[in-house]
């Protein structure tokens, strides 16, 4: 059992402003925690550290926004993987806790954030967070399991998450078969590589 790190922010956006009124330009900062990805389509990079979530111009690397996570529960290495970060196809991003079933969203031109509190479907007794967040061609969220070997689909309308197993690729009938297939060997291959390396919490896209 680990003490998780409960970092509570404040709903709503930081002013980005410098003192001068000027607007500030500065890079995504090293942190223990970094998880970066790029929106191509809108020219965007999202960088979550142990603090909040920032959106940057990926350009002129202007920062465009601080967004505070409202109730974010974070756990360090070694006793999880990190949370992650996906962007849908409408470009909406969620991040996820690594130690509790809950994910945010933010909506990509508000920047507004909403809490999805994930009802499970099995291990509810145990300390279930998600890393390695993937959407699939028709809109399935894909996630690994942070603290333990886990594969999950979850269905954001009805807020639950369903624990899965890896079907074998030869048995996949036709395409949105084969990419959930996809889709869980990846988060399981990475989820052991997590495991083994202690729960580094730093990913790029």
């Amino acid at each position: 059992m680990f003490k998780p790190l409960k970092l509570v922010a404040a709903t709503g956006l930081l002013a980005l402003s410098a003192c001068d009124g000027s607007v500030r330009r500065e890079g995504p900062q090293e942190e223990v925690l970094q998880v970066v990805r790029v929106d191509v389509k809108s020219n965007r990079r999202w960088v979550l550290n142990h603090e909040a979530l920032t959106v940057y111009d990926n350009l002129n690397r202007r920062r465009l926004r601080r967004i505070a996570l409202p109730d974010w529960t974070l756990a360090g290495p070694p006793h999880a993987c990190p949370p992650d970060v996906v962007l849908d196809a409408s470009g909406a991003v969620y991040v996820s806790s690594n130690v509790e079933p809950v994910l945010w969203r933010v909506d990509p031109q508000r920047f507004e954030v909403t809490r999805i509190a994930l009802a499970l479907g099995q291990d509810a007794d145990k300390d279930v967070g998600f890393t390695r967040l993937s959407v699939i061609g028709d809109g399935t969220l894909l996630a690994a399991g942070a603290t333990f070997e886990s594969l999950w689909r979850i269905d954001l309308p009805n807020a639950t998450a369903t624990k899965l197993s890896v079907p074998r690729p030869d048995l996949a009938e036709h395409d949105q078969q084969r990419d959930v297939v996809r889709g869980l060997q990846q988060a399981a291959e990475y989820e052991r590589r997590c495991q083994g390396a202690g729960g580094e919490h730093r990913a790029r896209e």
